[in-house]
């Protein structure tokens, strides 16, 4: 055991994870934590564009970060429609598969308001 009863494997994964998070840019870490907190859950472009907070406009956000995360494997992005995706978190990859993890052991009272935020359609930083 390393430190504080973390296991020299899980140790790297925190790393790594921690590494990976910081690669990205801060939009696509809110769009990446947000996802995860709300997981199984899926989102729309426009929910997540509310609860995030972002102040630009769907098309922006597909072009732009959501596209690099889709492209990393991070997230998954269902074409229901033309104008209608449903964006979720790749739960298959090994990194979000520890986030997640990590967020259903000691997130339970964050997940609690991230998922209310999304059904009542406000930015998460209305419900902090």
């Amino acid at each position: 055991m390393v430190g504080r009863g973390v296991s020299i494997d899980r140790g790297k994964d925190s790393y790594d994870l921690i590494m990976s998070l910081l690669s990205l840019s801060e939009i696509q870490r809110r769009i990446l934590i947000s996802l995860a907190h709300i997981y199984p859950k899926a989102a729309s472009g426009k929910q997540l564009i509310t609860l995030i907070g972002y102040s630009g406009k769907a098309k922006s956000l597909y072009r732009g970060p959501l596209e690099r995360l889709e492209m990393e494997e991070l997230i998954l992005v269902d074409r229901l429609t033309p104008r209608l995706h449903s964006i979720r978190v790749n739960h298959l990859h090994p990194l979000i598969g520890y986030l997640l993890e990590l967020i259903q052991a000691h997130g339970n009272a964050t997940m609690e308001l991230y998922t209310q935020a999304l059904e009542d359609g406000k930015s998460i930083d209305e419900e902090e």
